[in-house]
């Protein structure tokens, strides 16, 4: 499992996971419902979406890709 390190201050943001690589988190349509894209640089990881009530600390989750699946984590930093 790959946990990401995210900062819960509902902005745009570089983000880190605990394999050391790292990714940017997006933050779509925050009036209306927020949807919070995932996305990780020389595709080291599949990337990903949550709504509003998917987005907390400690959330797991399971990406479906076409070869293979990935777990993550999402982690609340200060």
């Amino acid at each position: 499992m790959t946990t990401v390190y995210v900062h819960n201050n509902n902005q745009s943001q570089a983000v880190i996971c605990s394999d050391g690589s790292q990714g940017v988190m997006r933050i779509s349509n925050i009036d209306v419902a927020p949807r919070y894209s995932f996305k990780f640089y020389s595709h080291a990881h599949l990337g990903f979406w949550l709504d509003k009530e998917q987005f907390h600390n400690g959330k797991s989750l399971i990406v479906k890709g076409v070869l293979e699946n990935e777990r993550f984590k999402i982690q609340f930093i200060d």
